[in-house]
């Protein structure tokens, strides 16, 4: 079954995709495909201390690089 995603949340998930691999090379099915798995996996490391919010910026860093300014449609 296809899932219907927003821009806003397919970002979030490429997030979380990054977060986990370090990279954004990767088709959207994949990185939805993931989501779930590497959801729980983030939690669990940053109950365990990993530094994630380090993660989160360096997503910015290299999301701006690749697809330029995000605006949020929903603001």
């Amino acid at each position: 079954m296809l899932k219907v995603i927003d821009a806003y949340d397919l970002k979030e998930e490429y997030r979380i995709f990054f977060m986990v691999k370090g990279h954004l090379e990767a088709t959207p099915q994949t990185v939805m495909s993931c989501a779930d798995s590497y959801f729980k996996r983030l939690w669990a490391d940053g109950a365990n201390g990993a530094p994630l919010s380090d993660y989160s910026e360096q997503f910015e860093r290299a999301w701006e690089e690749k697809y330029g300014h995000f605006k949020n449609s929903a603001t």
